[in-house]
């Protein structure tokens, strides 16, 4: 009798101990870095129409064209384009353990110095516009790529306004 109740317990534990690791398991599934930034990726790609949004492996692209954040030769962000950037930020704040690394980037014509300085100038401009709207500082990096990665041709004007950008790569944090 003794031995039949201990089998039961031992059993009953057995059963219970198995219950906790799937439950365990499908909760580390469900919040995997993937699937998290699965969630920000379709959030991004229904709110931002004026932006191109993809997904990269456990990365998020999301590229402003210049014709929408600045004019030309200048890096002062539209105004028209601020309640997208409040959109944006608001999702930002939502997914609160990703790194933001935003890029300017200019066409190649004009001098080195002054692409590069404007291609830091824009990333700058976009940083502190999310900033503005409570997108913390710790997690934006900005970098000016200058003409140093074109993604259209520089031979036509359609290609050079391509190349005039902004891009945010959104990256998990894996420290969170």
């Amino acid at each position: 009798m003794k031995r039949m109740l201990f089998m039961t317990r031992y059993c009953l534990l057995a059963l219970v101990a198995m219950a906790f690791m799937a439950s365990c398991a499908s909760t580390r599934k469900s919040s995997s870095p993937h699937v998290y930034m699965s969630k920000q990726y379709e959030e991004l790609k229904n709110v931002l129409n004026e932006a191109d949004v993809s997904i990269i492996k456990d990365s998020l692209k999301v590229i402003f064209p210049n014709n929408v954040l600045f004019a030309s030769s200048s890096d002062q962000v539209n105004d028209a384009v601020k309640p997208t950037f409040g959109r944006f930020a608001e999702i930002l704040n939502k997914y609160g353990k990703t790194k933001i690394l935003i890029t300017g980037h200019t066409d190649n014509t004009g001098a080195a110095d002054y692409n590069r300085e404007l291609s830091e100038k824009r990333a700058a401009s976009a940083k502190g516009l999310l900033s503005s709207f409570n997108v913390n500082n710790d997690r934006m990096f900005t970098w000016g790529l200058s003409d140093r990665d074109p993604i259209a041709s520089n031979n036509t004007d359609a290609g050079k306004a391509r190349n005039r950008r902004v891009e945010f790569v959104i990256l998990y944090d894996v420290k969170q």
